[in-house]
């Protein structure tokens, strides 16, 4: 019988203060943002009817509902700083853990901030009236900005992330009040579907699309462990949180189907919402609405530049990846992981010139649900390797909901296959480079215990360094891709 070692005894101690309304509160915080406001004609376009897309909405809270029901039982087994990342490595070992880290570090992160950074761009050229062609010095400039808050600390990022928090929800609920209000009525649900557009896209895709709206449901089961009464908490917080989530994200579709129509919304692509608002408010005030989603997603730059520039210095400490010393450096000043920072934000920028934002959002949740898939099954064999260890918390209607959560996981995972066959295999591959990667790291230092992170005085202050270097690279690689691609 095998039991788990507990390296991290300290983290076992930690206050177990989290009650029904905090958890709601962390569900909800984390998951809505950018995605309400951006995904909507994305889901539209595959589906190519206003019936379809609001049941991949459905679809996709139910995915979501059960993949947080059964992630939150190994939260609760492993009560640790890392969430997927310790699970993965307690269940399948650290060859498989590495692959995670890896797979954050060189996809997940930077697509999903490459996304985040081409959106705000398409509403900065509306708002302003800008041609698409300077979308690049946009990037440069949030980017650089984003980099330059969090390289001066985490209380800075964290002062950033609670007004956007604030103002995402305006434009949230004013668009979907008088949308559904004053809307001129193109909806016609439940009817013919005499207005759709013909795609060729497996349903799964438009499921995948939705998950980007849905992510960050998963960092819930990483404070588990300090939730009171879990097992009656934690069911309460993910069912009632993405229900209402699912609620408010049919309630936002409604009101833009009832703005445009299919073939409008579709053409206007990321720029429905802020029009929408023009239409409802007039310039001026939709133009404020406009203001208010680009703050949204600036909050979403910043919170995931904040979190997944951890899991890159983190991997750095452990020694298993390029540039490992390079990463794992902290800056005396700021204690930020100002170099793993600087890494995140010139890869997003470089993805965000060479792909699409959708592309991108679905190559970021194509390759994070790989490995949800992994912790899904991992729920199951963690019954069996650890037969003995408390579970506060148990999946509700166990086998069912991880069931459930495992086939949703494979089949937007073969929608992505079968839809973009190209860019899935790419991503496979990525992720599997970091395998040959880990033998060779670990077999060079045999006895790496973790202790490469270092803390390093800078000579030049290290926000200043941070933004210039961001600045250099990404004026460098701007001037790359347009004179050579």
């Amino acid at each position: 019988m095998t039991e788990i070692k507990d390296n991290h005894h300290l983290e076992s101690k930690l206050r177990k203060d989290l009650g029904l309304v905090s958890a709601l509160s962390l569900v909800v915080g984390m998951v809505l943002g950018a995605g309400a406001f951006m995904k909507p004609p994305a889901v539209l376009e595959v589906t190519g009817s206003y019936n379809y897309a609001l049941l991949a909405w459905i679809i996709g809270g139910l995915f979501s509902i059960c993949g947080g029901l059964t992630l939150c039982e190994l939260g609760v087994m492993f009560p640790q700083t890392g969430g997927l990342f310790v699970y993965l490595e307690k269940i399948y070992g650290p060859k498989i853990a590495h692959l995670y880290g890896w797979m954050i570090t060189i996809i997940f992160a930077p697509s999903l901030v490459g996304a985040l950074v081409g959106y705000f761009s398409s509403v900065f050229c509306l708002l302003f009236d800008i041609q698409t062609n300077y979308s690049m010095v946009i990037s440069v400039g949030v980017l650089g900005f984003i980099a330059f808050i969090n390289s001066s600390g985490v209380k800075y990022a964290g002062y950033v992330q609670t007004v956007a928090t604030i103002c995402k929800l305006i434009p949230i609920l004013l668009l979907t009040i008088f949308g559904l209000w004053k809307g001129n009525g193109h909806v016609a649900l439940f009817g013919s579907n005499a207005q759709g557009l013909a795609s060729t896209a497996p349903f799964a895709v438009a499921i995948l699309a939705t998950l980007f709206a849905y992510d960050g449901w998963a960092q819930v089961a990483s404070v588990a462990g300090e939730i009171n009464k879990p097992s009656k908490i934690l069911p309460k917080a993910i069912i009632i949180g993405i229900t209402f989530l699912v609620v408010v994200y049919a309630c936002i579709n409604l009101a833009l189907f009832k703005i445009f129509s299919v073939k409008e919304m579709v053409g206007l692509g990321h720029d429905a919402s802020a029009i929408a608002s023009q239409r409802l408010f007039g310039h001026f005030g939709g133009n404020l609405v406009a203001v208010g989603i680009m703050i949204s997603i600036l909050g979403g730059i910043n919170g995931y530049i904040m979190t997944l520039s951890r899991t890159i210095f983190s991997m750095g400490e452990r020694g298993n990846i390029i540039g490992a010393k390079f990463l794992s450096t902290i800056d005396e000043d700021s204690r930020s992981p100002v170099n793993a920072i600087l890494l995140l934000t010139v890869f997003a920028f470089l993805y965000s010139t060479l792909l699409d934002a959708d592309r991108l959002s679905e190559i970021s949740m194509f390759s994070i649900w790989i490995f949800y898939l992994l912790t899904f099954v991992g729920v199951i064999i963690a019954r069996k390797k650890y037969p003995n260890v408390a579970r506060p918390y148990k999946v509700i209607a166990y086998p069912v909901i991880p069931l459930i959560a495992i086939l949703g996981a494979i089949y937007v995972i073969y929608g992505m296959l079968v839809y973009q066959t190209f860019n899935g295999i790419v991503s496979i591959i990525l992720t599997l480079i970091g395998l040959p990667l880990y033998f060779y790291y670990t077999n060079k230092h045999p006895h790496n215990s973790s202790s490469l992170g270092m803390i390093k005085k800078y000579k030049i202050k290290t926000p200043v360094r941070v933004i210039v270097g961001c600045l250099f690279i990404m004026l460098l690689l701007t001037l790359y891709v347009r004179y050579t691609l």
